[in-house]
């Protein structure tokens, strides 16, 4: 039997440092568990960015329905804006395989 290695995908992590209210951070620690604030407010983050990503979506879907070429033309806009996501993170994996320093 081979032995494999098994590659998890780790995302770059850069720390946040934010200023609250004494009695809300007690109430965090109470509520969520400490120790676990930054899991909390990373996850309600990711959920509220999902959420207006989602509405965005519906609110240009709204307005391109009544003109079909409109809405091609955010199609277009969307696949050529995905590509270049794909784009960049192929070149960023090929640096960092590289050894080169990533921006």
């Amino acid at each position: 039997m081979q032995n494999y290695d098994i590659i998890k995908r780790v995302e770059p992590k850069e720390p946040l440092s934010i200023t609250i209210r004494i009695g809300l951070n007690q109430n965090w620690q109470q509520e969520v568990g400490k120790g676990k604030i930054s899991q909390f407010i990373k996850q309600t983050i990711e959920e509220k960015l999902q959420q207006e990503k989602e509405d965005l979506g519906k609110a240009y879907q709204e307005c391109y329905s009544n003109n079909p070429q409109l809405l091609e033309l955010a199609k277009k806009w969307e696949k050529a804006q995905n590509e270049d996501w794909i784009n960049w993170e192929k070149q960023w994996n090929r640096k960092r395989k590289n050894g080169r320093k990533v921006n």
